[in-house]
């Protein structure tokens, strides 16, 4: 029981900005051909003059962190480790997102990913027939 629950506690020590990090290069070493189509989305200001600089050039609040470009769509891609939960503004940018006939997903880990670009020709054709 105390392996499992340190296991735990440092699964969701992991920092979003890991997983994000860890999900990129693993993408980037195994699908070289796919190069360019994970992106990170800069949601993040460095300080209050830059925040107001993005915002004009269109920075949404609560966008998502990356995005994966496959097969003539679009999956949004938010991040977060193991205790971590969607601000409000994220939750709208999903529905946004949903609504506009796009895929949403919140990954919590390097193997999410893996999983999901195991299924993701099963995953897009199913969102795209319904």
């Amino acid at each position: 029981m105390r392996n499992t629950l340190t296991l735990l506690k440092r699964e969701s020590m992991i920092s979003e900005v890991k997983i994000q990090s860890q999900i990129f290069q693993w993408h980037w070493n195994n699908y070289p051909e796919e190069r360019g189509l994970l992106c990170y989305n800069l949601n993040n200001s460095a300080n209050k003059i830059q925040g107001n600089q993005n915002k004009a050039l269109g920075l949404i609040k609560g966008r998502s962190d990356m995005v994966y470009y496959y097969n003539g769509t679009a999956v949004m891609i938010e991040l977060k480790n193991a205790t971590g939960k969607q601000s409000k503004e994220q939750i709208q940018w999903e529905a946004t997102i949903k609504k506009a006939g796009f895929q949403y997903i919140v990954m919590r880990s390097l193997q999410d990913f893996i999983d999901f670009k195991a299924n993701v020709k099963v995953l897009l054709k199913n969102k795209k027939d319904s």
